[in-house]
């Protein structure tokens, strides 16, 4: 979402993924460093293995680790559905211009605060305001698997979040939330506004063609659904 909109004056990101955070820093503070690791990379089913089985088993990391981020982009990029813990996909590619994409994320992030937080604690340490627009992408609620989601984000974590949310929408700042569409979900945010959206999963493996509903919710007036900002 962040790379598809525009900049505003203040950007905030945050991730509780680790890998994600520092991948981010280290495109910032070690671009030229992280650069020439992921240049010289052949695509390899087997190097990716490899690499997915470091991620996967090795948590600690010592950031900004340009080692740890190139190997985690590159499985990124090369796995299934772009997903970093799937297995390797014959229909991405990897080549050289990689760098040149990677230029393109610096631009965007430069400038930004990068966080690793917990979302409850970004929130009270953000005093959000009028003015303020606050984005969440959390885990859906009905999906717990690791190959998707690699920390835990349980009912009571979902519940955390209605709460945080509340307290954007007191402090006068705006939010918008996507979710899947889940009938506990439309309950629990009932006095938001709720647009149901049509979208397909790119890469899915059972019947790519099946349409599936999710939920975008705000406490604002939208406009078209190419408007939702």
């Amino acid at each position: 979402m962040f790379f598809r909109k525009k900049k505003v004056k203040w950007n905030i990101l945050n991730d509780i993924d680790n890998d994600l955070v520092n991948l981010y820093l280290c495109i910032l503070d070690k671009f030229d460093e992280l650069s020439e690791k992921i240049y010289w990379y052949p695509r390899s089913r087997k190097l990716h293995d490899d690499f997915r089985r470091c991620i996967k088993t090795t948590q600690e990391i010592d950031i900004p680790d340009t080692d740890r981020a190139s190997k985690y982009y590159y499985i990124i990029r090369n796995a299934f559905n772009n997903k970093p813990l799937q297995t390797f996909s014959k229909d991405t590619y990897w080549n050289t211009k990689m760098v040149e994409e990677l230029k393109q994320s610096k631009e965007k992030l430069n400038g930004s605060t990068i966080e690793n937080l917990d979302f409850v604690e970004l929130i009270e340490r953000y005093s959000m305001r009028k003015g303020d627009f606050v984005y969440l992408d959390p885990p859906y609620i009905i999906a717990n698997k690791k190959d998707y989601y690699r920390n835990r984000f349980d009912k009571k974590m979902h519940l955390k979040l209605k709460d945080t949310v509340d307290k954007i929408s007191l402090n006068n700042a705006k939010f918008m939330l996507s979710y899947d569409d889940r009938e506990e979900l439309r309950e629990m945010y009932k006095e938001y506004n709720i647009i149901t959206i049509k979208t397909k999963y790119v890469g899915r493996r059972e019947d790519p063609s099946k349409v599936f509903n999710e939920l975008v919710i705000t406490n604002y007036q939208t406009k078209e659904q190419g408007e939702l900002f």
